[in-house]
C-alpha cells in the first residue's frame, strides 16, 4: 500500500509540475528613445531626453504545435522619461516650457508564438491591443515677469503592440528575456509627434 501511495504522490508531482509550467511572471527593464516635438500655435521645440521602462507580466500557454507555443500574454509597461528643453521661442508672451516630466502607462494584453526550443533558446513573436493613460506634468517660466506655472495633463488611448524577443533558458524555473516592443497610439501622445513608442527591454522570466 505504501508503494502504491508512493506511485499516486509521484505522478501527481510530476502532473502538478507539468502543468505549472504552463505559466510564466516576468520582470524587464529598458530604455525608451529621446525625441522632439514642436509645441501647438509656436515655433518652439522640445528636444526630450532618454528615460527608461518597466514591465511586468503573466503569460499562459494555450496550445503546443509543431509550428510553436501559442500563449496568452499580459504585458504591463510603465515609462519614466527626463527633462525636456525649448528653444526657437518667437513670441515672449507665450512664455517657455523648463522642464517636462511624463509618466506612461499602458496595458495591452495579446497573443504570443513562441518557436519551439533550440536547446535552451527560444524566439516569440507577440501582438496585443488595450488602451495606454499618458501623464505629463510642465514647468513654464513667463518671460513677461518670471512667474513659474506648472501644468498637469492625463490623455488617455486606445494602443496597440506588437513585439519580438529572444529567451535563454538557465533551468527549468529561470530564464533571461531580451525584447523590442512597439506601441502604436494617437498621435502626439507620451513627448512624440508620431503614433509610435519603442522600448527596449531584457530581464528574467519565472516558468512554473
Amino acid at each position: 500500500m505504501r508503494i502504491a501511495w508512493m506511485f499516486i504522490l509521484a505522478g501527481c508531482t510530476g502532473w502538478a509540475q507539468g502543468a505549472l509550467q504552463n505559466s510564466e511572471f516576468y520582470w524587464l527593464f529598458g530604455g525608451v528613445t529621446s525625441s522632439s516635438s514642436v509645441v501647438p500655435g509656436t515655433d518652439a521645440v522640445i528636444s526630450g531626453s532618454a528615460g527608461f521602462a518597466l514591465q511586468f507580466g503573466y503569460d499562459y500557454q494555450l496550445k503546443s504545435t509543431k509550428v510553436g507555443n501559442f500563449w496568452i500574454e499580459a504585458p504591463m509597461t510603465y515609462t519614466f522619461s527626463g527633462t525636456g528643453t525649448v528653444s526657437n521661442v518667437s513670441s515672449p508672451t507665450l512664455g517657455f516650457i523648463a522642464s517636462v516630466d511624463r509618466n506612461n502607462f499602458l496595458l495591452t494584453p495579446g497573443l504570443r508564438l513562441k518557436s519551439p526550443t533550440y536547446g535552451r533558446v527560444s524566439i516569440y513573436g507577440a501582438l496585443g491591443g488595450g488602451f495606454g493613460t499618458f501623464s505629463k506634468i510642465e514647468t513654464v517660466v513667463t518671460e513677461a515677469n518670471g512667474s513659474v506655472l506648472a501644468d498637469y495633463r492625463v490623455h488617455v488611448s486606445p494602443a496597440f503592440d506588437f513585439a519580438g524577443g529572444i529567451d535563454l533558458r538557465l533551468s527549468r524555473l529561470l530564464s533571461l528575456r531580451g525584447e523590442g516592443r512597439d506601441f502604436v497610439t494617437a498621435a502626439n501622445l507620451g513627448g512624440v509627434s508620431g503614433h509610435n513608442h519603442p522600448v527596449f527591454l531584457a530581464g528574467l522570466a519565472f516558468h512554473f
